[in-house]
């Protein structure tokens, strides 16, 4: 099916050359307090570009679904290539270094499948930034939760130098409450009194 390779104008002659994962972010996903993992993943892309994206693994198993759907007279090989089997074993893994480096391995293969898949449209679209990555790129990870919420829960899991390390924080923001140096201020003033 010629018309699944991409030809768009943006990612003409581009192509995604490495990909790794970084870590988990675990961000609240609805109204109901629930949560979901995103991938933390770098990529580089053919021109040297590094982005850094946010993937969950429904993202990762619509990519399999739209490659599927746009491929259908191949549907019977890309269904025993390593992708399925890979969405299996991350779905499986209760290991989170272990789930990382699944999520990673995929992502690799996807990237070094034939031209036809891996440049195709649908897996440069999936590797583009999108409008969650552009918060997160910023730091605004307020503006995507629910603004009802109070306290925030916010799980990160980052990998550095080979080593997982986990840090779990809540931050409650209360703008009532004066800040340190009004604070110190109020308590000086009663002391000399």
């Amino acid at each position: 099916m010629a018309s699944a390779v991409f030809e768009g104008t943006s990612l003409v002659n581009m192509y995604v050359r490495g990909c790794w994962v970084n870590g988990i972010r675990r961000l609240i996903i609805s109204r109901r307090g629930d949560e979901e993992e995103f991938y933390e993943i770098r990529t580089e892309w053919s021109d040297r570009n590094i982005l850094y994206l946010h993937r969950s693994y429904s993202d990762l198993g619509r990519l399999f679904k739209r490659l599927l759907d746009s491929f259908p007279e191949d549907r019977p090989e890309l269904s025993r290539s390593p992708l399925l089997q890979g969405l299996i074993t991350i779905k499986e893994a209760h290991d989170i270094e272990a789930r990382l480096n699944e999520v990673e391995k995929l992502l690799k293969t996807i990237i070094n499948m034939p031209w036809k898949y891996s440049r195709s449209e649908v897996v440069l679209t999936f590797f583009e930034r999108s409008p969650l990555d552009q918060v997160l790129k910023n730091d605004n990870v307020h503006k995507i939760q629910p603004s009802f919420q109070s306290p925030v829960k916010i799980s990160e899991i980052m990998r550095s130098n080979g080593f997982c390390l986990a840090n779990t924080e809540t931050i409650v923001i209360d703008h009532s409450i004066p800040n340190g140096k009004e604070k110190h201020l109020d308590v000086d003033s009663a002391e000399h009194l």
